[in-house]
């Protein structure tokens, strides 16, 4: 496939997914292919061109996301660990940024599905197979929780944040999340909110 054919694609198939999260919030998941192929100014051929039915396409955005948050495999050294929240929370940032809109309309549609459940499992998944932190720790169902508690709560202050309920910059996320996931609320009660906003 040539250069120009292949990002075609890409972008077909973005404008296709990206379709399909408007309609699923805004007509709670019920619209048909003749919907998505309508408000994305395509024809049918493109559509089936890319995708075989509308689960396909939810399924294309599931594996999209899975490949996006496999970047968050982080390399580090065991005395950088100290700085893990710091470098997960900078990569999340990265990942986010790339292409803002999207995830916020993928956010926004999670309301009607499971999608933020599978971004967390994937944010998880890459934590549990990062084999330079699984060799130090010495219990596993502890770890777990622990490692549960801080992304269940990391994906819930992005999803507000894409959702408007958050009033900040992603920056301030950034530099916030950290100090929180280290030191938990007694290291957040410490400091003025002004210092991260």
């Amino acid at each position: 496939m040539k250069k120009a054919e292949y990002k075609n694609a890409i972008q077909s198939k973005k404008k296709i997914s990206s379709t399909y999260l408007t309609l699923l919030i805004e007509t709670d998941n019920k619209f048909s292919v003749t919907d998505i192929v309508k408000a994305a100014g395509i024809n049918r051929g493109t559509f089936y061109l890319h995708f075989k039915n509308l689960d396909d396409v939810a399924k294309y955005i599931e594996d999209e996301l899975a490949a996006n948050f496999k970047e968050l495999e982080i390399d580090f050294r065991m005395s950088d660990i100290d700085h893990l929240p710091e470098v997960m929370i900078e990569k999340l940032n990265e990942i986010l940024s790339k292409d803002l809109d999207y995830y916020r309309l993928i956010i926004t549609a999670s309301d009607n599905g499971n999608l933020m459940e599978k971004i967390k499992n994937s944010i998880l998944k890459s934590i549990a197979n990062n084999f330079k932190i699984m060799k130090y720790v010495t219990n596993y169902e502890v770890f777990k929780i622990v490692v549960q508690y801080i992304v269940g709560g990391v994906v819930n202050v992005y999803t507000d944040w894409f959702k408007g309920n958050i009033n900040c910059k992603l920056e301030d996320l950034q530099k916030f999340l950290p100090t929180l996931i280290r030191n938990g609320i007694k290291g957040i009660i410490r400091y003025n909110a002004n210092d991260y906003y």
